[in-house]
């Protein structure tokens, strides 16, 4: 007994120090050691860590439909990554394109509609498909229905590309604005009552986490479990394929999970078991990467992996983005670059997967007015999500990016 408690006591130290988090200089430190533009090295599998999303852009430059052009133009590019909306609708594709979709086509069918079947062929290493659902709106009947459409989707693309060394990732929109039911005043949770969440027409707002919060923690739960459920069952079917397809959850309001506020990380997470988890990080998105990093590391401590992840990286960024053209005259290229510079660093530092920028083309004009209008945009009419500008030329995260695949296994 006196040797066991010794042996023990003699390991308290090493535990202890173990379980100390980094200070914020020590974050920053690992951080910058990293980073391409202070010298760290460039990983030689680079161009299958960087990626884009392509859909909704207010402009095209060719003929061809608008998802096959946004696949051509991020294969010249270099990337491997490829992130699409995956929709019954075609929303988000309109140039040039006739969709014609049944009203009630399947997953596994629009895997098979010419455009779709198209971009697949395309030599990408990584899909990423945002699949919509019900969410909170989620009942048993649903959750079934999802978790064979998740199945028949998950089988054909084991079998179809069973020769091919890709992998689709399947995930939700920004998970934390669905539990809460969109984008609005109302969506922003406090739990703090005396707080000022907007002040509007000179009224204070303050919107509390409502009652009925476990309700829909429970529903995107039962969606999440279903949506699992499904890939697991059809990669159980199918052996010996090269193609693998992973199932994630992606959250967007971390932060504020961090603050006590009930999200999908501190609250779903520990509910459901998952592959992957993906983090629409706008809201870690500081000037040296720091706040980037711990929520990152946030995450790590509530999700449960499937057993079919053991030993991959299991948290990447889903979406990120800085708009270059959102404060005129305010937004020059050197700090953007910086920046960027600092969150490529952050991923490196912690070895995730997955970078994916927000966006090939961008989306978003800069005032109501414009976004009204259904005709192509310019340059300077555009908030500056891209890689590509209407104008043709390169963003300078395109540019910074282009630098890094250029010198992939070296330095800048």
């Amino acid at each position: 007994m006196k040797s066991l408690i010794t042996l023990t006591l003699g390991l308290l130290p090493l535990i202890f120090l173990q379980s100390q988090p980094l200070s914020d200089a020590d974050i920053l430190a690992r951080i910058q050691s990293h980073q391409p533009l202070r010298g760290a090295a460039i990983p030689k599998d680079i161009k299958h860590r960087l990626g884009a999303t392509h859909v909704a852009g207010k402009y095209f430059f060719t003929k061809d439909p608008y998802l096959i052009e946004g696949a051509k133009k991020m294969n010249e590019l270099g990337y491997g990554i490829f992130k699409v909306w995956f929709r019954k609708n075609g929303g988000g594709y309109p140039y040039n394109s006739e969709w014609n979709i049944p009203k009630d086509i399947t997953l596994k069918q629009l895997a098979q509609h010419p455009y779709w079947a198209e971009t697949f062929d395309m030599p990408f290493s990584t899909f990423g498909l945002s699949v919509d659902g019900p969410g909170i709106r989620t009942t048993d009947s649903s959750a079934k229905a999802d978790e064979q459409e998740m199945y028949e989707l998950t089988k054909y693309l084991l079998e179809k590309y069973r020769d091919r060394d890709v992998t689709f990732i399947m995930h939700n929109w920004e998970g934390d604005w669905m539990m809460r039911g969109g984008t609005g005043d109302y969506a922003r949770w406090s739990r703090k009552p005396g707080e000022l969440i907007r002040a509007v027409d000179g009224d204070r707002k303050t919107v509390l986490v409502p009652a009925d919060s476990m309700m829909r923690i429970n529903n995107m739960a039962k969606w999440f479990k279903a949506r699992q459920d499904g890939v697991n069952r059809a990669r159980a079917e199918v052996k010996r394929t090269k193609c693998k397809v992973y199932h994630a959850i992606e959250a967007n309001k971390v932060m504020d999970s961090r603050e006590g506020i009930p999200g999908i990380v501190n609250s779903v997470l520990p509910l459901v078991e998952v592959d992957m988890v993906s983090w629409s990080c706008y809201d870690g998105m500081d000037d040296n990467g720091v706040k980037l990093y711990k929520g990152i590391e946030y995450i790590k401590q509530f999700i449960r992996p499937t057993a079919y992840m053991k030993g991959r990286k299991v948290v990447f960024l889903g979406e990120i983005g800085i708009p270059e053209q959102r404060y005129e005259g305010l937004m020059t290229r050197e700090p953007v670059v910086a920046r960027w510079d600092a969150y490529v660093g952050v991923c490196l530092a912690l070895d995730v997967p997955y970078l994916i920028q927000w966006e090939l083309y961008c989306n978003e004009p800069k005032n109501e007015e414009l976004r009204r209008l259904v005709d192509t945009r310019k340059t300077d009419e555009m908030r500056g999500f891209w890689l590509i500008r209407p104008d043709g030329t390169m963003s300078w995260v395109g540019e910074y990016f282009n630098s890094l695949l250029k010198h992939a296994g070296g330095k800048l």
